[in-house]
Protein backbone atom coordinates (compact mmCIF):
# COMPACT_ATOMS: atom_id res chain seq x y z
CA UNK A 1 0.00 0.00 0.00
CA UNK A 2 1.15 3.58 -0.60
CA UNK A 3 3.20 5.01 2.25
CA UNK A 4 1.29 8.28 2.44
CA UNK A 5 -2.00 6.39 2.99
CA UNK A 6 -0.44 4.31 5.75
CA UNK A 7 0.99 7.42 7.41
CA UNK A 8 -2.38 9.19 7.21
CA UNK A 9 -4.20 6.24 8.79
CA UNK A 10 -1.54 6.01 11.51
CA UNK A 11 -1.88 9.69 12.39
CA UNK A 12 -5.67 9.65 12.40
CA UNK A 13 -5.98 6.25 14.10
CA UNK A 14 -3.42 6.86 16.84
CA UNK A 15 -4.78 10.36 17.49
CA UNK A 16 -8.28 8.92 17.94
CA UNK A 17 -6.93 6.21 20.24
CA UNK A 18 -5.15 8.81 22.37
CA UNK A 19 -8.24 11.00 22.53
CA UNK A 20 -10.77 8.26 23.25
CA UNK A 21 -8.68 6.46 25.87
CA UNK A 22 -7.94 9.74 27.62
CA UNK A 23 -11.56 10.84 27.40
CA UNK A 24 -12.62 7.41 28.60
CA UNK A 25 -10.53 7.79 31.74
CA UNK A 26 -12.15 11.16 32.38
CA UNK A 27 -15.68 9.89 31.73
CA UNK A 28 -15.06 6.92 34.03
CA UNK A 29 -14.57 9.35 36.89
CA UNK A 30 -18.10 10.65 36.30
CA UNK A 31 -19.53 7.20 37.02
CA UNK A 32 -21.03 4.20 35.27
CA UNK A 33 -24.10 5.97 33.92
CA UNK A 34 -22.15 8.73 32.20
CA UNK A 35 -19.63 6.24 30.87
CA UNK A 36 -22.34 4.02 29.38
CA UNK A 37 -24.10 7.00 27.83
CA UNK A 38 -20.88 7.98 26.07
CA UNK A 39 -20.35 4.42 24.77
CA UNK A 40 -23.99 3.85 23.90
CA UNK A 41 -25.15 1.70 20.99
CA UNK A 42 -24.72 3.43 17.63
CA UNK A 43 -22.55 6.05 19.29
CA UNK A 44 -19.42 7.61 17.83
CA UNK A 45 -16.98 5.00 19.17
CA UNK A 46 -19.04 2.04 17.94
CA UNK A 47 -19.54 3.53 14.49
CA UNK A 48 -15.85 4.37 14.14
CA UNK A 49 -14.99 0.83 15.22
CA UNK A 50 -17.19 -0.55 12.45
CA UNK A 51 -15.62 1.86 9.97
CA UNK A 52 -12.06 0.79 10.82
CA UNK A 53 -13.05 -2.88 10.66
CA UNK A 54 -14.57 -2.26 7.25
CA UNK A 55 -11.32 -0.58 6.24
CA UNK A 56 -9.38 -3.73 7.13
CA UNK A 57 -11.83 -5.76 5.06
CA UNK A 58 -11.25 -3.42 2.12
CA UNK A 59 -7.49 -3.88 2.43
CA UNK A 60 -8.06 -7.63 2.44
CA UNK A 61 -10.12 -7.42 -0.75
CA UNK A 62 -7.51 -5.21 -2.43
CA UNK A 63 -4.62 -7.51 -1.58
CA UNK A 64 -6.67 -10.58 -2.56
CA UNK A 65 -7.19 -9.10 -6.01
CA UNK A 66 -3.49 -8.31 -6.38
CA UNK A 67 -2.54 -11.88 -5.43
CA UNK A 68 -5.20 -13.29 -7.73
CA UNK A 69 -3.69 -11.40 -10.64
CA UNK A 70 -0.29 -12.83 -9.76
CA UNK A 71 -1.78 -16.31 -9.30
CA UNK A 72 -0.44 -16.38 -5.75
CA UNK A 73 -3.18 -18.63 -4.41
CA UNK A 74 -2.04 -19.10 -0.81
CA UNK A 75 -1.59 -15.37 -0.08
CA UNK A 76 -4.89 -14.75 -1.88
CA UNK A 77 -6.56 -17.20 0.52
CA UNK A 78 -5.03 -15.42 3.52
CA UNK A 79 -6.25 -11.99 2.46
CA UNK A 80 -9.66 -13.35 1.42
CA UNK A 81 -10.16 -14.81 4.91
CA UNK A 82 -9.09 -11.47 6.41
CA UNK A 83 -11.53 -9.61 4.16
CA UNK A 84 -14.38 -11.91 5.23
CA UNK A 85 -13.61 -11.89 8.95
CA UNK A 86 -13.33 -8.12 9.22
CA UNK A 87 -16.42 -7.54 7.10
CA UNK A 88 -18.23 -9.91 9.46
CA UNK A 89 -16.83 -8.00 12.44
CA UNK A 90 -18.00 -4.67 11.03
CA UNK A 91 -21.46 -6.08 10.41
CA UNK A 92 -21.67 -7.52 13.91
CA UNK A 93 -20.58 -4.21 15.42
CA UNK A 94 -23.63 -2.41 14.03
CA UNK A 95 -25.94 -5.46 14.22
CA UNK A 96 -25.93 -5.63 10.44
CA UNK A 97 -27.62 -2.25 10.15
CA UNK A 98 -30.65 -3.35 12.13
CA UNK A 99 -31.15 -0.02 13.89
CA UNK A 100 -30.08 2.01 10.87
CA UNK A 101 -32.69 0.39 8.64
CA UNK A 102 -35.18 -0.20 11.48
CA UNK A 103 -35.31 -3.96 10.92
CA UNK A 104 -37.42 -5.95 13.37
CA UNK A 105 -35.48 -8.55 15.32
CA UNK A 106 -36.13 -12.06 13.87
CA UNK A 107 -37.73 -14.56 16.24
CA UNK A 108 -34.55 -16.64 16.67
CA UNK A 109 -32.49 -13.65 17.77
CA UNK A 110 -35.31 -12.32 19.92
CA UNK A 111 -35.22 -15.58 21.88
CA UNK A 112 -31.47 -16.21 21.98
CA UNK A 113 -29.90 -12.75 21.92
CA UNK A 114 -29.43 -11.12 25.32
CA UNK A 115 -29.76 -7.63 23.79
CA UNK A 116 -32.61 -8.54 21.44
CA UNK A 117 -30.38 -7.64 18.48
CA UNK A 118 -29.71 -9.22 15.12
CA UNK A 119 -26.14 -10.34 15.75
CA UNK A 120 -24.24 -13.46 16.73
CA UNK A 121 -21.85 -12.20 19.40
CA UNK A 122 -24.66 -11.49 21.89
CA UNK A 123 -26.26 -14.92 21.55
CA UNK A 124 -26.60 -17.29 24.49
CA UNK A 125 -26.31 -20.94 23.43
CA UNK A 126 -26.75 -23.68 26.00
CA UNK A 127 -26.36 -21.15 28.77
CA UNK A 128 -23.02 -19.99 27.35
CA UNK A 129 -22.55 -16.41 26.17
CA UNK A 130 -20.95 -16.50 22.72
CA UNK A 131 -19.44 -13.07 23.29
CA UNK A 132 -17.67 -14.20 26.45
CA UNK A 133 -16.42 -17.51 25.06
CA UNK A 134 -15.45 -16.67 21.48
CA UNK A 135 -15.03 -12.91 21.31
CA UNK A 136 -13.34 -12.51 24.69
CA UNK A 137 -11.54 -15.59 26.01
CA UNK A 138 -10.63 -17.28 22.73
CA UNK A 139 -9.88 -14.02 20.95
CA UNK A 140 -7.54 -12.98 23.77
CA UNK A 141 -5.53 -16.17 23.33
CA UNK A 142 -5.40 -15.82 19.55
CA UNK A 143 -4.23 -12.21 19.82
CA UNK A 144 -1.53 -13.12 22.33
CA UNK A 145 -0.16 -15.75 19.95
CA UNK A 146 -0.46 -13.46 16.92
CA UNK A 147 1.16 -10.40 18.49
CA UNK A 148 3.77 -11.93 20.77
CA UNK A 149 4.65 -15.47 19.71
CA UNK A 150 4.44 -15.95 15.93
CA UNK A 151 7.49 -13.89 15.00
CA UNK A 152 9.81 -15.49 17.60
CA UNK A 153 8.50 -18.96 16.70
CA UNK A 154 9.06 -18.27 12.99
CA UNK A 155 12.72 -17.66 13.77
CA UNK A 156 13.08 -20.98 15.55
CA UNK A 157 10.67 -23.43 13.94
CA UNK A 158 11.05 -24.16 10.23
CA UNK A 159 7.50 -25.36 9.62
CA UNK A 160 5.95 -22.24 11.17
CA UNK A 161 8.32 -20.07 9.17
CA UNK A 162 7.35 -21.86 5.97
CA UNK A 163 3.62 -21.51 6.64
CA UNK A 164 3.88 -17.81 7.38
CA UNK A 165 6.00 -17.23 4.26
CA UNK A 166 3.87 -19.37 1.93
CA UNK A 167 0.59 -17.80 3.04
CA UNK A 168 2.06 -14.30 3.35
CA UNK A 169 0.57 -13.85 6.81
CA UNK A 170 0.66 -10.15 7.77
CA UNK A 171 2.21 -9.78 11.21
CA UNK A 172 2.49 -6.75 13.45
CA UNK A 173 5.68 -4.73 13.58
CA UNK A 174 7.04 -4.52 17.12
CA UNK A 175 6.31 -0.78 17.23
CA UNK A 176 2.63 -1.54 16.66
CA UNK A 177 2.66 -4.27 19.30
CA UNK A 178 4.03 -1.83 21.88
CA UNK A 179 1.46 0.83 20.97
CA UNK A 180 -1.33 -1.78 21.18
CA UNK A 181 -0.18 -2.92 24.63
CA UNK A 182 0.14 0.65 25.93
CA UNK A 183 -3.41 1.60 24.94
CA UNK A 184 -4.75 -1.72 26.23
CA UNK A 185 -3.04 -1.02 29.55
CA UNK A 186 -4.69 2.40 29.73
CA UNK A 187 -8.16 1.00 29.06
CA UNK A 188 -7.52 -1.74 31.61
CA UNK A 189 -7.49 1.00 34.25
CA UNK A 190 -11.22 1.50 33.60
CA UNK A 191 -13.12 -1.09 35.61
CA UNK A 192 -16.59 -0.31 34.30
CA UNK A 193 -19.24 -1.97 32.14
CA UNK A 194 -18.82 -1.05 28.43
CA UNK A 195 -15.04 -0.62 28.72
CA UNK A 196 -14.92 -3.48 26.20
CA UNK A 197 -16.11 -1.02 23.55
CA UNK A 198 -12.77 0.75 23.87
CA UNK A 199 -10.89 -2.55 23.54
CA UNK A 200 -12.81 -3.17 20.33
CA UNK A 201 -11.89 0.28 19.04
CA UNK A 202 -8.19 -0.36 19.75
CA UNK A 203 -8.52 -3.70 17.95
CA UNK A 204 -10.09 -2.10 14.87
CA UNK A 205 -7.54 0.71 14.56
CA UNK A 206 -4.47 -1.42 15.16
CA UNK A 207 -5.41 -4.11 12.66
CA UNK A 208 -6.04 -1.58 9.91
CA UNK A 209 -2.61 -0.07 10.54
CA UNK A 210 -1.02 -3.52 10.59
CA UNK A 211 -2.66 -4.60 7.33
CA UNK A 212 -1.61 -1.39 5.60
CA UNK A 213 1.98 -1.77 6.76
CA UNK A 214 2.52 -5.44 7.68
CA UNK A 215 5.65 -7.28 8.61
CA UNK A 216 6.20 -10.37 6.46
CA UNK A 217 8.38 -13.18 7.73
CA UNK A 218 11.40 -13.88 5.52
CA UNK A 219 12.35 -17.47 4.66
CA UNK A 220 14.90 -19.11 6.91
CA UNK A 221 18.16 -19.96 5.22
Amino acid sequence: MKKHLTRYVEIVGFSLLLFFTGYGLWMAKLGQEAFMEWLREDGLVENLTALFLLGSSAVGVYRSILNYREKAWKPMLTWSVIAFLFFFGAGEEISWGQRIFEIETPEFFAEKNIQNEMNIHNLVVGGVKVNMLVFSQMLFGVLAIYLLLLRPLAGKMVWINRLLVDFQVPLARWTYVIIWLVFTGIVNMINLVKAGELYEFIFSVMFLVIFLNPYFVVPRK
